[in-house]
């Protein structure tokens, strides 16, 4: 088979890298030399190397900043792939945080959004800063690497004193890159069922601590409207320690797949070990006077179809999009809009929506029984289905549309990963409530999923904080305002970049012009 010759040159002032290429694979020679970045943080010094002399900084303290520029250029006929890569990687740098990288390009090359933290390696190590760039025939991509030392002042940073950043600039050919669903489904080779009938006992009454790491659970979804059929769905449960994920510069754990293939996410917040795992505190609704008020989005209160005209954004919608769109709208291209949050209003059997011809009479909706709300859990029957497309909030839904693709955690995806209503839970705690020290996350948080009206009071499923398990709360609730933790969806089609899921090591994804 004849060769195709193919030549990516590489420039900061000139460097050339030289690919041979076959049909079938293509392999990497380096031609010149490598570009030396250097740091000995005894003074905080920083040195860069190329053919051209250094970019050199003396006793640099916290503040400092530096960048160096270079160019990808593909002379070849064909499109392909390559990795910006730090060859030989040293840094001993002992805190996170402070001593980061960013790389952006004006012309079509990969762009990092923030900045992160350059990667730890206490030997020599190849480490890829970005996998997979296209470059098109005949394209120039242009790019500029900057390195940073943040300054805190309520940090004492002296910890990096001696310590070291070594390694060289460099290209390396592509390869195939996983979606971070391949990656989880790999990193979690069990399989397991719970069931509400497992020989007679009902894994959903009890609350769920084991260490389940490594184990993915299985279910399924159906929405009324939208699915034609049940969708086998992955989720997490119990004491698992592997559903970290570090996305928009927060933390988060994985709550399971989606029926469209997403990944759900549930906040947890800037630090792994944060006790405020949340966004901060709201009512769910500011007035409770009405069975309406249970909605994410709600009409009138003529009848249960009336409420569900969903013309009226709740109090807790508007301040998680709000959130939403001070912190994640430049990763909207990473996240799900077909992926569903249930805000589960149909009627419980045997109940009857009354409140417009009798409205201190109660009535209870379907997710009351599903927690078993009477017997403290003891019948407890979660599901994922959506049985009214009213109920089913995504963007792409018109008859129940976000703004924004964020929502909240439902009260039966805290029942599938191990809370029961009325049961305390001990520890170990449940990954959904858990941060990194094994204490809780956050104070009382609000889920999705209505439970009744009752006289003057519309409840909601929460997290009860003292008394670690499931309970209701009204939805007024201003003087003891609920904590919010946003739940998100990111694409089945999002690549896999780096880690294993656990806190120290969280997964991150690949940054791309499509989020794809």
């Amino acid at each position: 088979m004849q060769k195709k010759q193919t030549i990516l040159v590489v420039a900061s002032l000139l460097l050339v890298v030289v690919l041979s290429v076959t049909l079938a694979y293509f392999t990497a020679q380096i031609i010149g030399k490598g570009k030396d970045v250097s740091v000995s943080s005894a003074d905080l010094k920083i040195i860069f190397t190329d053919t051209d002399g250094n970019i050199e900084g003396n006793d640099i303290t916290p503040g400092w900043s530096n960048s160096k520029t270079f160019t990808v250029k593909n002379e070849s006929n064909e499109t392909y792939k390559y990795n910006i890569v730090i060859k030989d990687l040293v840094n001993t740098f002992v805190t996170t945080g402070y001593l980061q990288y960013k790389i952006t390009s004006v012309d079509g090359g990969y762009n990092m959004s923030e900045f992160k933290d350059v990667p730890k390696s206490s030997a020599p190590k190849d480490t890829i800063l970005a996998k997979n760039v296209t470059i098109g025939k005949g394209e120039t991509q242009s790019y500029t690497i900057e390195f940073k030392y943040a300054n805190d002042e309520s940090v004492d940073q002296s910890d990096d004193m001696g310590k070291k950043l070594s390694g060289k600039l460099f290209i390396t050919e592509g390869t195939e890159q996983p979606t971070l669903l391949s990656q989880i489904l790999k990193d979690n080779p069990t399989r397991s069922t719970r069931s509400n009938n497992n020989n007679g006992a009902n894994d959903f009454a009890t609350p769920l601590t084991a260490t389940t790491t490594g184990t993915l659970f299985t279910s399924t979804e159906s929405i009324t409207g939208i699915t034609t059929s049940p969708k086998e769905v992955y989720y997490y449960a119990g004491n698992t320690t592997n559903n970290w994920v570090k996305f928009g510069g927060f933390y988060w754990r994985i709550i399971r797949t989606n029926h469209d293939g997403s990944i759900r996410l549930l906040y947890v917040g800037t630090s792994h070990d944060t006790t405020t795992g949340n966004i901060g505190t709201s009512a769910f609704n500011t007035n409770s006077y009405s069975p309406k008020y249970v909605g994410y989005k709600y009409g009138e209160d003529t009848s249960l179809d009336t409420i569900r005209n969903n013309t009226t954004d709740s109090t807790i919608k508007t301040y998680v999009d709000n959130w939403y769109k001070n912190n994640l709208t430049n990763y909207t291209k990473y996240l799900s809009t077909s992926a569903v949050y249930c805000n589960d209003r149909s009627e419980g059997t045997g109940q009857t929506y009354n409140y417009s011809s009798s409205p201190s009479l109660k009535f209870n909706f379907a997710p009351y029984y599903r927690m078993d709300y009477d017997t403290d859990g003891a019948k407890a029957n979660p599901s994922y289905n959506c049985s009214d497309v009213r109920d089913a909030f995504s963007v792409d839904n018109t008859s129940a549309k976000l703004d924004y693709p964020v929502s909240l955690m439902t009260a039966d995806e805290i029942a599938f990963a191990g809370g029961v209503a009325g049961q305390i839970m001990n520890t170990p705690y449940a990954w959904f409530i858990s941060n990194s020290a094994g204490t809780q996350v956050s104070t009382e948080w609000w889920s999705l999923s209505p439970i009744y009206w009752k006289e003057s009071y519309a409840r909601v499923w929460h997290w009860n904080y003292g008394h670690v398990l499931l309970s209701g709360s009204s939805v007024d609730n201003v003087d003891y305002a609920d904590a919010v933790r946003p739940a998100i969806s990111l694409k089945s089609c999002t690549l896999y970049n780096a880690g294993d899921g656990s806190a120290t090591n969280p997964y991150t994804i690949l940054e791309t012009e499509s989020g794809c």
